[in-house]
């Protein structure tokens, strides 16, 4: 964009943004879709995250300097926060229950009830997962002594299904072998892959090489890992890990990094610059 278009943008943005302060506009007509494309237009940032994540359900204008987004159907939220005309951008995850009165209560009304469900049934499989955990097996002979090794059919079968309505869940797991003859497997959903071996769990998933932020699907793989591996205390882990993702995340040099240990595992986030790749790993 020029200079000069650049500058109409700005000028024509500060004077229309008085009408649109304060209100929830669903994005896909009317007065939210002039918003959005208003927005777009200025910000450089925010049009290069829809072109990426697709148009939100909701946006939100708090002042010239700050917009949400909502995607209510994968229940998520983005702030961006703009100085001069490009924004830095913000991944809330879930919607702040602060912010559920914001959308329509019909929408509210929903996600409330979608997570409440989701609790059950999370609480329901863990439950079950604790009660079927079979004993641990005796390492293989030769293979040397991993003390609380994986039981990577285990995981693989706990990581399989969606963990949300709009999670395909992992598929088209491919077996292996590693050289002590011990079973390692791999699946790719998106831009994320996954490895599940006896000795690591890790989740890999794409981040632009400009991001500063921590990305949908590595949340969503960090949750998924971490559901896998501690089960009933797996949203707590999840807590702990996912501040340490973003500082990870926000560092494109790739220097910070963490080696934790969590619940009893040892976790480690790495981002690889230069493959583009921001690393989740779970070790026994």
């Amino acid at each position: 964009m020029t200079a000069l278009a650049l500058g109409c943008a700005a000028v024509e943005h500060a004077r229309d943004t008085s009408a649109y302060v304060g209100r929830t506009l669903a994005a896909g007509h009317g007065d939210g879709a002039a918003r959005l494309g208003a927005e777009a237009k200025l910000d450089p940032t925010l049009r290069d995250y829809v072109t990426e994540h697709g148009r939100p359900d909701y946006l939100r204008v708090m002042g010239r300097q700050k917009v949400y987004f909502f995607y209510t159907r994968s229940d998520t939220a983005v702030m961006f926060e703009r100085e001069l005309a490009e924004s830095q951008v913000t991944e809330l995850g879930h919607i702040p229950g602060s912010m559920l009165k914001l959308l329509p209560p019909a929408e509210a009304k929903r996600i409330s009830e979608q997570r409440a469900e989701r609790g059950r049934r999370a609480k329901v499989r863990a439950r079950a997962q604790a009660r079927a955990r079979p004993a641990p097996a005796a390492p293989a002979p030769g293979a040397g002594t991993y003390f609380g090794a994986f039981d990577a059919r285990e995981i693989v079968e706990r990581m399989t299904p969606p963990m949300t309505a709009a999670d395909p869940g992992v598929r088209g797991w491919r077996q292996s072998r590693l050289a002590d003859g011990r079973r390692s497997f791999a699946a790719k959903v998106g831009g994320t892959r996954y490895e599940v071996r006896p000795d690591r769990v890790v989740m890999s998933s794409a981040i632009a090489t400009k991001r500063r932020s921590l990305p949908t699907s590595a949340r969503l793989g960090v949750s998924r890992v971490n559901q896998a591996i501690f089960a009933l205390r797996a949203e707590a882990v999840t807590e702990v890990v996912l501040p340490l993702a973003a500082r990870v995340s926000k560092d494109a040099s790739g220097r910070t990094r963490f080696d934790k240990r969590v619940a009893g595992r040892t976790v480690r986030i790495v981002r690889d610059a230069k493959r583009g790749r921001l690393v989740y790993s779970v070790h026994p």
